[in-house]
């Protein structure tokens, strides 16, 4: 367990024991997270008749969900109604296969279950599944899309959440603290702290699922964590709240954290130019890669899989995407929502920080600083001047691991005893093991809504002991500092400012002030295509 050391110094560590009687339970459940996670636990668990709490440090829900595409499902009505084929055994056989330590029962138990318990259920909130799109990893067309990204779940998801006040959120809040019952260690609350206001307070309930998406975006836990060969510079690409916080409040209650050093890492980073550290991806089909040795080291057209592989095994000093004139038309950045194809040109291929361009091969070997006579051998194909050259950086993404959980999702030790009173769910727990050692497209977002839906539906039914007289709180600090609680409201406005569009683009229907209640965050949901 060498990653668990590096966890616990990343904490500030305090044991307040409580000498009074708190208050009353607020919630029969309460959820950390409002990502695809959280809100399938919520909403399971709220249908299981449980009083429903849900916080989220960000002021929207969604998560990295929001702008992610589709999930891989498993013999569903839309597969059928385009003749595909699909089974429990196909599908498998092919994770089984592409994640190689993939965990069978689990990946098992989703092949059976995705169908019905996520495909039927997200269609029977109004998610519209539109096409069916085949992936390298797979034998069989699996991968499920709506009109466009994730959002689309989202949407009716947040909407069915919200259609009455059953589910309770409290946005802009942050998990800092797990309390637990000082006799039986029984999580029974969490310490919380508004990023608006700084205000501290409790929550109390008989259970908590914590479903707070991955660690990618705190550097020190990647660090902690890497396995691969050291690099120079790594990039963030992760949603912007996945601070890792989820595990270090697993940790202090006990849980057994597992493939932490198993990470989905993209090998094709640039970096943001308007946020320092972070980065985008960049795709382009026509391109060759290069390394420090101004080779060409990996077929391009092979999967990420494939080609992560051959970076940190033949480019450990850096590698490079090069592509012509003629090709460069052909390039395709994703990452952030202000990203189209006139700052696509303006900020990225004509920002000479992230794009180098020369006219012949001798002149880009020389600003590269790379062999000349390797790079012309390299860029043989590449005939059409100027050609232009972007140093790609591995890029931080997904977390395979996390806290242990059993059949039920309930989080336990590492000697496989459960932690009372707590869940887990979503890409915190690695989605069960069901991706093994490398994530396939979609297998992130549907083994997240089963899980969350196991866990809240476990969590409604576990028994509700009267809240003890004495407890302990033990607090995080984390390693790495999150976005305060304007976050996505500085970055949606300055977004409409940047399109000069008005006010009423967005607020045409829905109240300009800070709101609340379900029934007004309904309303608001129509605002988010805008931006995704």
């Amino acid at each position: 367990m060498k990653f668990f050391p590096p966890i616990l110094t990343a904490l500030l560590l305090t044991v307040i024991t409580a000498c009074s009687s708190p208050r009353e339970y607020q919630a029969d459940v309460i959820v950390v997270g409002a990502g695809i996670a959280g809100l399938a636990a919520a909403i399971e668990a709220r249908d299981q008749g449980a009083k429903v709490i849900v916080i989220d440090a960000n002021s929207v829900g969604g998560g990295h969900a929001v702008q992610a595409g589709g999930l891989a499902l498993v013999d569903t009505g839309l597969q059928r109604d385009k003749g595909i084929e699909d089974s429990t055994e196909l599908a498998v056989a092919d994770m089984l296969a592409f994640g190689e330590t993939a965990d069978r029962a689990w990946v098992k138990r989703y092949a059976e279950q995705s169908g019905p318990e996520v495909y039927d259920w997200l269609t029977d909130m109004g998610v519209e599944f539109k096409m069916v799109l085949p992936t390298p990893e797979t034998s069989v067309p699996r991968f499920h899309f709506t009109r466009g990204t994730a959002v689309h779940v989202v949407i009716p998801m947040m909407r069915e959440a919200m259609k009455d006040e059953s589910i309770q959120f409290f946005w802009s809040t942050a998990a800092r603290s797990i309390i637990t019952n000082e006799a039986t260690g029984a999580v029974t609350g969490v310490g919380v702290t508004n990023l608006r206001n700084g205000g501290r307070y409790e929550l109390y309930a008989p259970t908590v699922i914590l479903a707070t998406g991955g660690y990618q975006s705190n550097p020190q836990m990647v660090n902690d964590n890497w396995s691969h060969s050291p690099v120079d510079t790594t990039l963030t690409g992760s949603g912007a709240f996945a601070d890792g916080s989820g595990y270090q409040l697993a940790a202090l209650s006990g849980a057994g954290l597992q493939r932490m050093q198993e990470q989905v890492t993209f090998v094709n980073g640039i970096p943001d130019p308007r946020a320092p550290g972070r980065g985008l991806t960049i795709e382009n089909r026509r391109a060759v890669w290069v390394n420090a040795k101004g080779e060409r080291f990996v077929d391009e057209r092979l999967p990420a899989k494939q080609k992560e592989r051959a970076v940190f095994n033949n480019a450990a000093d850096g590698h490079w995407l090069i592509v012509d004139s003629k090709g460069i038309r052909k390039t395709i950045v994703r990452g952030a929502a202000w990203v189209n194809p006139d700052s696509i040109r303006e900020e990225v291929l004509g920002n000479p920080d992230i794009t180098t361009v020369a006219y012949t091969t001798d002149e880009l070997a020389e600003q590269l600083e790379l062999p000349a006579l390797a790079l012309a051998r390299s860029l043989a194909g590449q005939t059409e001047a100027p050609y232009y050259a972007l140093q790609l950086y591995p890029l931080t993404r997904k977390s395979l691991g996390g806290p242990a959980i059993d059949e039920s999702a309930r989080v336990v030790t590492a000697e496989g005893q459960e932690v009372p009173g707590l869940y887990a769910a979503g890409e915190l727990t690695g989605v069960a093991g069901i991706n093994g050692s490398y994530g396939g497209s979609g297998t992130f977002l549907g083994p997240a809504v089963l899980l969350g839906r196991i866990a809240g539906r476990a969590a409604a039914k576990a028994p509700r002991p009267a809240i003890p007289e004495q407890l302990s709180t033990a607090a995080i600090e984390a390693a790495a500092e999150s976005p305060d609680g304007y976050w996505h409201y500085k970055t949606a406005h300055d977004l409409i400012h940047e399109r000069e569009l008005t006010c009423e683009t967005c607020h045409n229907v829905t109240p300009m002030a800070e709101i609340s209640a379900n029934a007004d965050m309904r309303v608001r949901l129509n605002t988010c295509t805008q931006c995704h």
